[in-house]
């Protein structure tokens, strides 16, 4: 189960109570529906990707409108290699519940589509979260980083809309609600995404979707601990490819004062340090200066002393 799965899975496992704000929960899914007309009246079909959501959605419809739900089909995504649940809404009064719940209106006996007047749903906040809660089961979708493994890809959540003018309404509403979130256009749809894991993090707490906050946090920490011990490792690697560095550049000057002078030619201390760092060739400062019973600065005045002598030499 993927994160977008798991948040759905959570979003259905809660009950909502109250008649008018299951309303703004059938709202929200069935914004992602599509319309049609067969002989003469009109329907809508929705996909869901699990049963638990069939049951919850046919409990409500049932429940707020007494509409029994009759045509459900299974269709296999290809792309995704899973089955989608197809429900279809149709007869029985369908136009009157599609109508009540603003996703048509009647124009002057014309039925038309409804991209901008759905205040019934979100101006009080606990149906807006509701009505934000069946958006996301019908066109949203949240990837963490652990959902392909891939340190190319980062967190992101979205929802997704046919019309601009619905997308700016509900970025204002979430904006004012002090969610943060942005507006994208891809193809013929209206992104409206949150990026940052923070800002999704906030957006999950918003629905009150607890265990899924959970996770997200789960997994910014792994990230955390994993991007730490990364760079900890680079550091490491970068510490002693200076080391072998410095060490072969020492050895070099030692070995041109020994071929052009010799090492008795040094000082006692000096002579000293090139004799053990040749014994050593592969032992850091830090080990050289105790063999030598000194300082790691001490060590590093003489080794410097030596390099200068050797470039002097020539």
């Amino acid at each position: 189960m993927n994160f977008t799965q798991a948040i759905k899975s959570e979003i259905f496992s809660k009950d909502i109570k109250s008649n008018e704000r299951k309303k703004s929960f059938l709202a929200g899914v069935l914004r992602g529906g599509i319309l049609y007309e067969r002989d003469g009246e009109i329907g809508i079909e929705f996909k869901l990707d699990n049963e638990l959501g069939v049951q919850k959605i046919s409990d409500y419809l049932l429940k707020v409108y007494n509409y029994e739900v009759r045509e459900i089909s299974y269709l296999k995504d290809n792309r995704f290699n899973k089955e989608k649940i197809v429900i279809n809404l149709y007869g029985a009064n369908t136009e009157d519940i599609i109508e009540d719940l603003k996703i048509i209106y009647d124009n002057n006996g014309i039925k038309s589509v409804n991209f901008s007047d759905f205040s019934d749903f979100i101006d009080d906040i606990n149906s807006f979260k509701n009505f934000i809660q069946g958006l996301f089961i019908s066109v949203g979708s949240c990837i963490l980083p652990a959902d392909n493994h891939s340190e190319k890809t980062g967190y992101h959540l979205e929802l997704s809309f046919s019309h601009g003018e619905m997308a700016s309404i509900i970025s204002e509403k979430l904006l004012s609600n002090r969610i943060n979130n942005k507006i994208t256009r891809r193809k013929d749809r209206f992104i409206l995404y949150v990026k940052s894991a923070e800002e999704i993090k906030d957006f999950l707490a918003f629905l009150g979707l607890s265990v899924s906050v959970f996770k997200i946090t789960e997994t910014m920490i792994e990230r955390e601990i994993k991007n730490t011990s990364n760079r900890q490792k680079n550091c490491d690697l970068n510490n002693l490819n200076k080391q072998v560095e410095a060490s072969a550049k020492q050895l070099s000057a030692i070995q041109i004062i020994k071929q052009k002078r010799g090492l008795s030619s040094l000082k006692k201390p000096l002579q000293e340090v090139a004799e053990k760092r040749l014994e050593n060739p592969e032992t850091s400062l830090i080990e050289l200066a105790e063999i030598l019973n000194i300082s790691k600065s001490c060590l590093n005045h003489r080794l410097r002393k030596i390099i200068e002598i050797a470039k002097d030499l020539g």
